[in-house]
């Protein structure tokens, strides 16, 4: 048996990695509750949105849970209401993409033929006035309007250059990007790119040169509220994320036919304190774990790669950290050591050398202090056996 790489693991931040492209995700809610769940920003409901699934709308893709189902327009629409994102604190904008570039994607259902006074779908909006911040709705008929200002003064308004209509009455995934780089935006329905658009394409004095954050907090579902633009709205949203950088074809794909969620894309998780041993794959194997940023989402996957293809392995756990030669490996976990070696847990490497575990944090094995809360630190490894 060989052990790897080990990671330690923080009960508060987890999310890892899982796509090539160079982007974090930031602020994620999936509205099975009105929790950001990789932010962490307090969100509160302003009005009753629905958040159960509804029977016309469903769900985004099977599998998904439920979505911000609601008759839109806050206070003003019967029965309507948004979810408030806390995303302004004593120290800033929670939601602050400076002059770098950023991304956001989202599923929408648009019930067009519902609509109060047609103008179709309110997505998210946390401009203050027409300061600085982003917007995305859809004022003329079903035409993606998104609005990014910035604190140069640069108002740019991708809908009236290109139109990108939606499809309405069904369910459609869009990814937007804020391409810095390339001085464009990029919108993505579906997987499929729709439309590019230069940024001051409408000719405006201010090219938008200077850093985009949030001057309001960010309320979703609703734009331009209190005010005259924010009449009812029937429509659904789910899995609205925003990332701090570019989500290429790729990513836009993998979201849409949900090969990826937002989770795929979070930082890698843990710090890696012992050194890990070649196996007979000529290299070393290692860790990565997938979750949300909320401990009590126990959503916590550990995944090893590297492993020789088919052999054999267990995960262990201690709250001790240790770097001691064992067998052909190093064990970097020493004081109560916890396998998981239940039913299930006994774990075969695929093809491509690779097995996942799923951990449920508030049933660890016998001698595992449970369930793990925000605070709490873990040693995670792995064991496996090589075949030379």
């Amino acid at each position: 048996m060989r052990q790897i790489q080990r990671l330690l693991l923080a009960a508060t931040p987890v999310v890892l990695a899982g796509s090539a492209s160079a982007q974090t995700v930031l602020h994620y809610w999936d509205f099975a509750t009105t929790d950001d769940l990789v932010g962490g920003v307090a969100t509160v409901e302003v009005g009753t949105p629905d958040r159960s699934v509804h029977p016309t709308y469903g769900e985004a893709y099977p599998g998904s849970g439920p979505s911000l189902n609601n008759v839109l327009g806050g206070l003003s629409g019967a029965g309507g209401g948004f979810l408030e994102a806390d995303t302004l604190t004593t120290s800033g904008p929670a939601l602050d993409f400076g002059t770098d570039s950023f991304s956001f994607s989202y599923w929408m259902f648009d019930d067009f033929a519902g609509d109060q006074n047609g103008r179709g779908s309110r997505v998210f909006d946390c401009l203050d006035g027409t300061t600085t911040g982003i917007q995305l709705g859809t004022n003329n008929s079903n035409d993606w309007n998104f609005r990014v200002d910035d604190d140069n003064g640069a108002a740019n308004i991708f809908n009236t250059v290109t139109p990108f209509q939606l499809p309405t009455d069904q369910w459609v995934h869009v990814v937007g990007v804020v391409d810095r780089g390339a001085s464009e935006v990029r919108a993505f329905a579906n997987g499929v790119l729709q439309a590019t658009i230069p940024f001051d394409a409408q000719g405006t004095s201010n090219p938008m040169t200077g850093a985009v954050f949030a001057t309001m907090d960010l309320q979703i579902g609703i734009i331009n509220y209190p005010g005259s633009q924010d009449q009812s709205q029937n429509q659904a949203i789910d899995d609205l994320a925003f990332y701090d950088g570019v989500l290429d074809a790729n990513d836009a794909l993998g979201l849409a036919t949900g090969a990826l969620t937002p989770l795929s894309f979070g930082p890698t998780l843990g710090t890696a304190y012992c050194a890990a041993q070649p196996n007979s794959t000529g290299s070393a194997a290692s860790i990565q774990a997938v979750g949300s940023l909320v401990a009590s989402a126990n959503d916590l996957t550990l995944t090893a790669s590297g492993v020789p293809a088919m052999q054999f392995g267990i995960f262990l756990t201690s709250t001790t950290q240790a770097s001691a030669p064992v067998a052909s490996g190093t064990l970097c976990v020493g004081g109560n050591i916890i396998r998981f070696q239940g039913a299930g847990q006994i774990l075969q490497a695929d093809v491509n050398g690779s097995y996942s575990l799923g951990i449920d944090t508030t049933a660890l094995p016998a001698g595992v202090p449970t369930p793990i809360v925000a605070g709490d630190t873990y040693n995670f490894t792995t064991w496996f056996r090589d075949i030379d």
